[in-house]
């Protein structure tokens, strides 16, 4: 079963979207309990665990981000973002998010913004199953 799941798109977008989400809302949340939090509220914020921590937690998101804009691009990204945008909007009007609760916009914003990046992370996989085409990076030439 485990492998059927590994296997198949969905299963594959869901592991990579919660990934993306643990790192994302381990990072930062509203809830208090974060390594932003820890940090900024640490007696000792120059203990070098500290630092350790939050170099580790920036580098991941920052190779989150890299990964997913690599795997979108440009018009990929700018779908995404039209998309959820109209998502946003929707959940504003239902109220499914109110914007005088900035918890809640949080909250909205980081699944957001967690998806994208695990839509970002099965981008190359979902792209060859859906077309049949596999994506390769450019080398430099000279290489």
């Amino acid at each position: 079963m485990i492998n059927a799941i590994k296997e198949s798109s969905p299963g594959v977008l869901l592991i990579r979207i919660l990934v993306a989400a643990i790192i994302v809302i381990g990072t930062y949340n509203p809830s208090g309990k974060s390594v932003y939090h820890w940090v900024t509220n640490n007696e000792n914020p120059m203990d070098a665990w500290v630092i350790l921590v939050a170099i580790i937690a920036i580098l991941l998101n920052i190779g989150l981000l890299i990964a997913a804009w690599k795997a979108l691009g440009m018009l990929g990204t700018t779908i995404i973002l039209i998309f959820f945008a109209a998502v946003a909007y929707l959940s504003l009007q239902e109220g499914w998010i109110s914007p005088d609760n900035v918890d809640s916009v949080q909250w909205g914003a980081l699944i957001l913004y967690s998806v994208f990046l695990g839509i970002g992370l099965a981008g190359a996989i979902l792209w060859r199953r859906a077309t049949g085409q596999v994506v390769v990076d450019e080398a430099e030439e000279g290489q």
